[in-house]
């Protein structure tokens, strides 16, 4: 299965929402997009591009503030699997 970056977003979207899990969407030119998450006391970064998706958990010892994500998804079916273990723990 290829990466679908509007699959992705909108399942997401629809998801946090559905939870009432509290969120933050930046767009930018490009058409990526970063989608910050604040659940069960954790923060994470999402970032979806055109190819791939990335997600970082943001601690003390990782600021996370670079382009580099914690793990990087370049199939829908791979990064919706981490999503839903995200959401559901």
């Amino acid at each position: 299965m290829i990466f679908d970056s509007q699959q992705v977003y909108q399942w997401l979207i629809m998801e946090l929402d559905k939870r009432t899990i509290r969120y933050s969407v930046h767009e930018f030119a490009s058409g990526n997009k970063m989608v910050d998450i604040w659940h069960n006391n954790l923060f994470y970064v999402i970032q979806i591009e055109s190819n791939f998706a990335g997600v970082s958990l943001i601690i003390d010892d990782n600021s996370g503030f670079d382009l580099t994500p914690d793990a990087k998804f370049t199939t829908t079916e791979q990064f919706l699997s981490k999503l839903k273990y995200i959401m559901n723990h």
